[in-house]
């Protein structure tokens, strides 16, 4: 696992993100301008798992599978998968 962590050059004071291990996050990195950086918090990015859409059968606005799920067990529909379907 590779997170992104964030670092700010004490000269130039332009901000960078790199994907370092987590063992690694310490050992800043130089900056392009040769500056020294340090470390910056910065919030988390959470991906979503699916784009979220409007699903004209549900009649509802789905924002993850698991929204659709839950929407799904409301209404009382079940998923019904054809032939050869996983």
């Amino acid at each position: 696992m590779c997170p992104i962590y964030r670092y700010r050059c004490n000269t130039c004071r332009e901000a960078q993100e790199v994907f370092r291990k987590m063992a690694d996050h310490k050992d800043t990195p130089a900056c392009e301008c040769g500056g020294a950086t340090r470390q910056i918090l910065s919030l988390p990015k959470v991906f979503s798992d699916i784009d979220p859409y409007y699903d004209e059968n549900l009649e509802s606005h789905i924002t993850s599978k698991k929204h659709r799920r839950r929407v799904m067990a409301e209404q009382g529909v079940e998923e019904a998968y054809g032939k050869g379907w996983t």
